[in-house]
């Protein structure tokens, strides 16, 4: 019994931090760090699992960047993450959802331009936010 409370504790630790971060994707070394400070210390094996189980439900997306290393997002299933793109700060991390018309105008014109039906899930553009592209403007400006 004590080994299922702290399951389901470190499950609800680990899921209250993956909403709190839901605009940004999170390393499995940010939860381990995170679990470490809630005093709730989880083996990497036991987050990875987890993070694979709310993936396969809908309720996660993978992001793999440079270096095979991967990162998640939580994600409402009202999002419909399937059906758009994602923009992703090589600087800070944040993740911007491309929900909007724009993109029935992207799907159309690949189609049928280009005869590729996009499949949109885990799909990402990098660049850089506004507030790191006004920074790094800053930076330049000072130079």
């Amino acid at each position: 019994m004590a080994g299922n409370q702290y399951r389901t504790n470190s499950r609800t630790k680990i899921m209250a931090y993956l909403t709190a971060n839901r605009d940004q994707a999170v390393s499995v070394k940010d939860i381990d760090i995170h679990m470490k400070e809630e005093k709730c210390p989880v083996n990497l094996t036991t987050i990875y699992r987890y993070l694979d189980k709310l993936e396969k439900e809908g309720s996660l997306i993978r992001y793999t960047d440079e270096g095979d290393k991967a990162t998640y997002q939580y994600v409402d299933r009202e999002r419909k993450c399937g059906e758009h793109l994602h923009l992703k700060c090589t600087a800070c991390g944040a993740v911007v959802h491309l929900d909007c018309e724009f993109m029935d105008e992207i799907s159309s014109h690949v189609l049928e331009h280009h005869g590729f039906l996009l499949q949109c899930r885990n799909s990402v553009l990098y660049g850089l936010c506004e507030k790191c592209r006004e920074k790094a403007q800053k930076g330049k400006n000072t130079d």
